[in-house]
Parts: structure tokens; sequence; C-alpha cells
């Protein structure tokens, strides 16, 4: 299996702190978690899909919230100083970990935000129930879907929801197509929508929403894409021509993926049969 630091967008890390510093240096002052956003949420949609996870499983103080794939903790911080609810980010990059936790630091959130550098799929909860649990783009990234389903089921707790974005197949494609999505978009899980949609119910599940994003984050890619070359030669002063031109390519290849209806997006709220 590929490694995700072999993804353009991973390749470079030391890029989020670069973009944090000078946001800082610009503001004079520390930026606010809104004002961050568009460095730290690495999903789509920023802090309004956030508030939608908010929202629709009921995320509130002194809740317990698993994050799958937390990333450099945006979606953590957020979620913890908007609820104050306790959260255990998840994530399977060391570099994107640590850089979470410096962050989750400077914000003083470290009491909240607990950051736990681990594979999902091995990590022992200790008996752990959470109130919710919530991933926006990482789950296509874990491989094993009916043991990541199981484990989810067993930490869940019975009144518990989960919330997730996620990619799905839209085409069929060849095993050459597959190997070259599993090493430049780290696809490791990546299957069609009713068969997304029947890995969950055969895993005791209720699929209580279920919600095509796909036209949506085809925009969003878009407009992500040609803003970052209008803005090309800034990142390139900030960070580096390399970072710039990974970075670049990654988000090319996120637009013509959702553009060409190879991949699909898919927002699903679900809770478990008992």
């Amino acid at each position: 299996m590929f490694k995700i630091e072999e993804m353009n967008l991973y390749k470079t890390t030391d890029r989020f702190l670069n973009n944090y510093k000078n946001l800082k240096k610009n503001l004079k002052r520390e930026p606010t978690l809104e004002e961050i956003a568009d460095i730290d949420q690495l999903h789509y949609n920023g802090i309004e899909a956030v508030n939608e996870a908010i929202l629709k499983t009921k995320i509130k103080e002194n809740n317990l919230v698993l994050d799958i794939g937390s990333g450099i903790g945006g979606p953590a911080r957020y979620l913890a100083n908007k609820t104050n609810s306790k959260i255990y980010a998840v994530e399977l990059q060391k570099s994107l970990n640590d850089i979470g936790s410096e962050l989750t630091f400077n914000y003083k959130l470290n009491k909240n935000v607990f950051h736990i550098n681990a594979d999902i799929l091995e990590y022992n909860f200790n008996n752990i129930k959470f109130n919710n649990i919530v991933s926006w783009l990482a789950l296509y990234h874990i491989p094993k879907r009916d043991k990541l389903l199981k484990i989810l089921y067993n930490i869940l707790d019975d009144r518990g929801y989960i919330y997730v974005e996620d990619f799905y197949l839209k085409k069929k494609i060849t095993n050459n197509e597959k190997k070259i999505l599993a090493k430049n978009f780290h696809a490791n899980h990546l299957v069609h929508l009713k068969t997304y949609k029947e890995e969950l119910i055969n895993s005791k599940f209720y699929l209580l929403q279920c919600s095509d994003m796909s036209v949506n984050w085809t925009k969003f890619t878009k407009s992500r894409l040609l803003n970052f070359k209008k803005n090309y030669a800034k990142h390139v002063l900030i960070n580096n021509k390399d970072t710039a031109d990974n970075i670049l390519k990654f988000y090319n290849l996120a637009f013509n993926l959702l553009s060409k209806n190879i991949v699909g997006g898919i927002r699903f709220i679900i809770k478990k049969k008992i």
C-alpha cells in the first residue's frame, strides 16, 4: 500500500505552519479560528461543513467526539471552541499530528482536544464510548472497510451519531487506474455509491441522511484551483516553488476527478442499530 505522504497534498507539510505564521505576521496578532480556516480546514466548505456536523449530530458541551483523519486539527479545534466538547483527534501522518498539537496548544484548546498519532484500525480506545464520530475526506484512505465499520459500531454510544463526508467511485476504472488513484489520491477504499450504502447497512447502521455533494464539491475545487493559480506567486514566496507546484498538481487532480465524474462526494449521517 502506498504511503499517504506520496500524495502531493502532503509531501511538504511545513507549509501549514508557514502559512499560519505568515497570516499571523500580516494580522499582527493571533488569527481567530475562523481566519485560520483556509489553512487548517483540509476538507471542502471549511467551517460551514463543521457547523453542519454540529447541527446534524447534536454535538454539545462535554460530549466525547472522535475525529477520524483529523489532519492538522482544524475541525477538532473549531468543535471544541464552539461546543466545549472533548475531541479525540486521530491522525495517521505524524507530521500533521505534530502540527495539529502545536496549533491546539497555541489556541489554548489542549484541555479539550487530544491529538493521537495512530492508525484507527489498530488503536485501543479502552472501552471509551463516543457520543459523536466525525470524519471529513478520510475514510476512503482507509482499507478494510468491514473492520473499520465494526470498530465504529463498537465505540459509538448507543444514542450517538456518525457524520462523514467522503468520496465514492462514479465510473468503472481499470486496475491500472486504481493503482494511480491509490498513489496520487491515497484511495484505498473507493467504491460505487450503491456498494457504499450497502456496507453501512450490512454493518448494522441506519442511514439517516445521505446527500450527494458532487456538484457542490466540483464548484468548490474549481474555485480553489483558480484562486491558487491567481495567488501562485504568493504561495511560492511563502513556501517554495516545489511546494506550490505539488499543491497545484493535487488541486488539479481533485478538480479533474470530480468534474470528469470519476469520483463523487457523499455526506451521510448514521446511527447504530441496537
